[in-house]
């Protein structure tokens, strides 16, 4: 009995030494911890650095956005280029396309229609050159339909504006010195209409009549060298010989020439190209029924816009 108690306390004796080694080595594995741990404690502020810039770095896409708008705005002068901001320089705005060539003509070549007489006489009188000391009446109204009894300036005016619409869509820019019956201008200050606007062409546009109701076809009449026209009397014949020969070919018209007038107010003081066409007699019944036509209207003007374009290139 004795000899088992004493094995027995040897053998508690030695798990209490094992224990207390093992406790031991423990304690001594976490001091080691503890002072690897406290020599390297540098460490963390390089880490810490790390993340500072990684803060900043962030924050770049940021500040990119507040400057680079996310869709630059259009405008007539043209969008800016955001690459550009120190040069000031911009872009051209993708719509501001360069303009066909047939619209710039209009930009550089001006037609003035003048229709006709009024739908009253204006006898006022005015000189018949700058230079000259005799009087002619403004307006002493125009001629009549033998059948239709239309009167001129009606006729006139029709033709007119449907010209301006012809010579519109090939691209000239149209000006006509009246746009109402009721307005009877001078001739002289039809004249001027044409002056001040620099026009490349002025033409009259009339209907003919005469005492013998066989008288026919379209005639074209051009200024002398008279007055201002002394300047334009050349290139106004050239010009109405093409326009009239033009419109006598399409529309079937007997053509009676050129016509040189000195007599003409509106010719006398013209500083640009001029002519006056006198579309047909509304003494002759035929002439009278077709200028009253709407088609054959249409085909004159379509006629004599052509002429105009052949002349004035």
């Amino acid at each position: 009995m004795n000899i088992f108690i004493k094995k027995l306390s040897i053998a508690l004796c030695a798990l209490y030494m094992s224990t207390l080694l093992v406790s031991c080595n423990k304690t001594n594995i976490d001091i080691n911890t503890d002072i690897n741990a406290t020599t390297t404690t540098a460490k963390p502020e390089v880490s810490t650095s790390t993340v500072k810039t990684k803060n900043i770095t962030a924050k770049k896409p940021i500040i990119s956005k507040q400057i680079t708008p996310s869709k630059p705005k259009i405008s007539d002068k043209g969008s800016k280029n955001p690459n550009d901001n120190k040069s000031g320089r911009t872009t051209p705005d993708s719509s501001n396309k360069t303009l066909p060539k047939a619209s710039t003509k209009s930009l550089s070549k001006t037609i003035v229609i003048d229709p006709g007489h009024a739908n009253r006489s204006n006898l006022e009188k005015e000189k018949l050159s700058p230079n000259s000391n005799i009087l002619k009446i403004k307006d002493g109204g125009g001629a009549q339909g033998i059948i239709t009894r239309t009167p001129e300036y009606e006729v006139n005016m029709i033709v007119t504006k449907l010209l301006k619409r012809e010579l519109e869509s090939k691209g000239y820019n149209v000006i006509l010195t009246k746009t109402s019956h009721s307005e009877s201008l001078g001739n002289v200050d039809r004249a001027e209409i044409g002056n001040k606007n620099h026009a490349d062409l002025v033409i009259r546009i009339h209907a003919d009549s005469a005492e013998n109701s066989s008288a026919n076809g379209a005639s074209m009449l051009v200024p002398a060298a008279v007055g201002y026209a002394k300047n334009i009397c050349t290139i106004s014949q050239k010009y109405g010989q093409t326009i009239l020969n033009q419109l006598t070919k399409e529309v079937g018209i007997k053509n009676r020439g050129i016509s040189i007038r000195d007599d003409m107010t509106g010719f006398n003081w013209s500083k640009v190209p001029v002519v006056l066409i006198e579309m047909g007699f509304l003494s002759n019944p035929r002439e009278d029924k077709l200028l009253n036509s709407p088609n054959y209207q249409a085909k004159i003007a379509a006629a004599l816009a052509r002429g105009i374009c052949q002349s004035i290139k």
